[in-house]
């Protein structure tokens, strides 16, 4: 009832799915992982513009609410996954010239990874159940024994610009309508869709599996 009230204001309703991520201990310790939500706005100028709205940094999804999403040209981002390499620290610097709003926090390490990700609404969590499988030497075998084929599988990389590029790189050819999600090695799952609930039910479904 409370997400049908919300579908005419997106924002409010990725805030809403998030606190839900958020307050499940069994997917978010401490608070943990990252949101987005893809929308299109007008500027300034009357000009269209796709903006990423993504967790701001430290911000705990449990308790955020619409200022602690950190609003980024989604155009800005992309380009950024195209260069061959860029240390973290220019990422952070690229990422604060791509925020729309100088004064929201600043944006998640793993921007880059959901602007990327060609769907509206991402939800990453690291989800208890999911890295008690990944973090063993067969970890990448035993989600393929879960899962199937239902999830693209991104070996471990540290969050920032190196992952982002590797899932850039990995998924070039892929048909992203094929996957559920992502699992990300000795870190977490990613799940996506067109619609809030659609990503909300693929995170709890797989978990729950």
């Amino acid at each position: 009832e409370t997400a049908s009230r919300l579908e005419k204001t997106p924002l409010k309703l990725r805030v809403y799915s998030s606190q839900l991520l958020g307050l499940d201990s069994d997917l978010v310790l401490h608070g943990g992982g990252n949101t987005s939500v893809k929308l299109r706005e007008s500027n300034i100028f009357g000009e269209e513009e796709d903006i990423l709205y993504v967790k701001g940094s430290g911000k705990n999804l449990a308790t955020i609410d619409e200022k602690g999403f950190t609003p980024l040209r989604l155009y800005h981002m992309k380009k950024l996954a195209q260069l061959g390499n860029i240390s973290d620290k220019m990422l952070v610097n690229e990422q604060q010239l791509a925020m729309i709003n100088p004064e929201a926090p600043s944006p998640s390490v793993e921007a880059l990874l959901h602007a990327i990700i060609p769907f509206s609404w991402i939800d990453h969590t690291h989800a208890d159940a999911v890295v008690t499988l990944t973090n063993t030497p067969k970890g990448e075998k035993l989600i393929q024994d879960v899962y199937g084929e239902r999830f693209i599988i991104i070996p471990y990389i540290m969050p920032g610009f190196k992952l982002a590029r590797m899932v850039y790189e990995i998924t070039q050819k892929v048909d992203w309508k094929k996957y559920e999600g992502m699992i990300l090695l000795n870190h977490g799952i990613i799940s996506f869709g067109a619609e809030a609930l659609e990503s909300y039910q693929r995170m709890i479904k797989a978990v729950t599996i």
